[in-house]
């Protein structure tokens, strides 16, 4: 009875759920869901939240962070996840590019291109916000302050790419903030994995780092409202570099909070040493 209750509960107050949940295997007409979205009140869980994304590389420093940033008021930011959304970026832009074909008679099931003219690039972007939450809060009520931090972008995103995804991905959750972590590349490429890496692949990697930190710098620089570029050594050695994370955030800074995280040892890598 009690677990009867709770889902009356969840569907009161958040009614589109049952079309996102059974749109899988129901078939919801989009002129069906339009009237939805319009006549039912917005999820509460959803209207005042924002994302936040910690980018940078290995060995930055970038799980102390994230672990302070989870220990603010009503923010809670995974880990890293190889970048899962961005394959729908593309995905996007196929759906855009589609639509956008000037093929006439669409409607028509002998073109080639038929169907085409029903995709909406806005709706899949609106779905994948949506997967995105259910894979990474599973759970409600969703936190003020969702994101996750991703080592990889170096590797992963093209330069020629680099803003249009860092905009990308904020734009799934509005408002979006880019937090941009670096450290002293001799001290990086001296600790973990980098360490014991052949020498001639360490300066290639290297190099991808330093391009990196270029391209993150002159996206901070034209996104100044959004986005900001944190050292690792000034993060744990005074307290400026937190107050501005804070800022950023809107909540109030907490020097016992700073302390407190940084006064825990980091067991990720210890874990891998003894393994």
């Amino acid at each position: 009875m009690a677990s009867l209750a709770h889902r009356v509960v969840r569907v009161v107050k958040d009614p589109m759920r049952i079309v996102r949940r059974y749109s899988a295997r129901v078939y919801f007409p989009l002129w069906l869901r339009k009237f939805l979205g319009k006549l039912l009140p917005p999820y509460s869980g959803y209207s005042r939240m924002r994302s936040v994304y910690v980018v940078t590389y290995g060995r930055s420093g970038s799980t102390l962070l994230t672990r302070y940033l989870t220990n603010l008021p009503g923010c809670d930011l995974k880990g890293e996840n190889y970048l899962f959304p961005l394959p729908a970026m593309e995905a996007e832009q196929k759906l855009r590019d589609s639509r956008q074909k000037p093929y006439k008679g669409r409607e028509n099931p002998e073109s080639p291109w038929y169907g085409s003219h029903q995709f909406t690039p806005k709706r899949w972007r609106r779905d994948i916000a949506n997967a995105m939450l259910n894979q990474l809060y599973p759970s409600r009520p969703i936190p003020k302050t969702i994101g996750f931090k991703e080592i990889r972008w170096y590797s992963y995103v093209k330069p020629e790419q680099f803003d249009e995804t860092l905009e990308w991905l904020c734009s799934l959750h509005a408002p979006g903030a880019i937090i941009f972590l670096f450290r002293d590349l001799d001290n990086v490429m001296k600790s973990g994995w980098w360490a014991e890496m052949d020498p001639e692949k360490k300066a290639r990697d290297r190099a991808k780092l330093e391009r990196f930190e270029v391209h993150a710098r002159a996206y901070a620089e034209t996104h100044p409202e959004s986005s900001i570029v944190v050292t690792y050594e000034d993060f744990i050695s005074t307290s400026a570099a937190p107050q501005a994370l804070c800022d950023l955030l809107g909540v109030h800074f907490k020097e016992s909070v700073w302390q407190a995280v940084l006064s825990q040892k980091l067991e990720h890598m210890q874990a891998k040493k003894s393994a």
